[in-house]
């Protein structure tokens, strides 16, 4: 399970907007709600976020059907930890895949802060992730990914869409094609 990364994402951790920047021909940003509304307020609209998630990922999963699933924890120390007690919930099974140490990779952070990327393998089918896009949605849960087993694409839901990296530009085009209505007004995409 994820022996493609370095191969797929040379040189880059599994953090979604590092990724963003690193794979900027191969992203696309998907809105979870109708005209970017951020964060949903009835059942109504969390139909809307949960159904457009399941169609990318039907769409990205097609007949394979397993995945990984990508949760983060954080600590100050390269102790790995799970901060989310949700994530222990959903998911009871993960194992450490790597931690990465932020203070390294970015400037915003002065002090020693390390996230640590757990790992999980499923079988996905419509619903599966349901729980864990409400999670994310409400802003509960942050840093997921789910994310092909040969890497050769991730979807990065956070609270108001989606992020999805995808093996190739052409792959790109041709989703953000299928569901121009969910993309970003703005120019840059987010």
């Amino acid at each position: 399970m994820l022996d493609n990364w370095q191969e797929r994402f040379p040189n880059c951790e599994p953090v979604s907007h590092l990724m963003r920047t690193a794979f900027r021909k191969r992203w696309v940003r998907f809105h979870s709600l109708p005209e970017s509304k951020r964060y949903p307020e009835n059942e109504g609209e969390y139909e809307t976020v949960l159904h457009r998630h399941n169609r990318i990922l039907g769409e990205l999963v097609g007949s394979e059907r397993g995945v990984a699933l990508l949760t983060t924890g954080y600590s100050e120390t390269p102790q790995p930890v799970r901060t989310y007690p949700e994530l222990d919930a959903f998911d009871p099974n993960a194992k450490l895949w790597r931690t990465v140490a932020m203070h390294e990779l970015e400037r915003d952070f002065s002090d020693p802060n390390y996230w640590h990327v757990f790992a999980s393998g499923w079988e996905w089918r419509r619903g599966l992730f349901d729980p864990l896009v409400r999670l994310v949605a409400d802003g509960t849960v942050a840093n997921v990914m789910i994310v092909d087993l040969d890497c050769r694409w991730l979807l990065h839901p956070y609270d108001g869409g989606m992020d999805v990296i995808l093996d190739s530009p052409a792959a790109r085009g041709r989703l953000r094609a299928i569901h121009k209505d969910w993309l970003s007004l703005r120019a840059d995409g987010l």
